[in-house]
């Protein structure tokens, strides 16, 4: 879509007293409003609403194409016996999350949840996680990745894109990742190779949901 801006000159003391007498909203809201309103008068209205729906559907198409390119991961979380589910507007992978984790865990006196922890963290309610998890297996490329972190049971599970849940312990899984990072200035792609073959043969168990209630016995700190 194509725009034409349009420039104004207006005294100062003219704006300025007009700022001051519109109620509610500004000069720059009110313009609009007005220029809505010459479009709308002088338009035949055949032309007026052809113009409408092309807009509409411009937009509807812009908006869709920005929903397709999104990239972002969820999480479902349990802590001081409270379980909840939350969505990070980023490309979020198990080296990522992973990450994460260690780093929370390993805070001297974390002040926040794990579920506010990662930056842009969302809300979402258990309905849409489990949505967004069955999306991942679907391959839509939008879910980068889902996992399941029950900080008081121990447990780090991630959802692969064929469908199925690998859990691990959490200790196992911070061991992994400092082994996997710390050579440092490579490539994600290599952090994240290394961290597969440090997790290999270290899964709890083969299951296609996260593990619950396991006492695992860790120590986090």
């Amino acid at each position: 879509m194509s725009s034409r801006e349009i420039v104004l000159w207006l005294d100062e003391r003219w704006y300025d007293a007009l700022e001051r007498h519109i109620k509610g909203e500004s000069l720059q809201e009110k313009l609009e409003d007005y220029l809505d309103e010459l479009c709308n008068n002088l338009l035949p209205d055949y032309e007026y609403e052809q113009i409408s729906k092309d807009i509409y559907k411009e937009h509807m198409e812009r908006e869709a194409q920005r929903e397709t390119d999104r990239r972002f991961a969820v999480f479902r979380v349990t802590e001081h016996g409270e379980q909840s589910c939350f969505l990070v507007e980023q490309p979020i992978n198990l080296l990522s999350a992973a990450r994460s984790m260690r780093n929370y865990i390993q805070a001297e006196n974390p002040s926040t949840d794990f579920g506010h922890y990662c930056a842009a963290a969302r809300e979402i309610t258990p309905d849409e996680f489990n949505a967004y998890t069955q999306e991942r297996c679907e391959h839509s490329g939008r879910v980068t990745g889902a996992f399941e972190i029950d900080l008081g049971e121990g447990t780090f599970s991630s959802l692969d894109a064929g469908g199925g849940w690998s859990a691990y312990s959490i200790k196992a899984v911070s061991t992994a990742v400092y082994k996997a990072t710390r050579k440092q200035g490579m490539s994600d792609a290599f952090y994240q190779a290394r961290l597969a073959e440090e997790l290999a043969g270290k899964e709890l168990a083969t299951q296609t949901q996260p593990a619950h209630n396991m006492d695992m016995g860790l120590t986090l700190r």
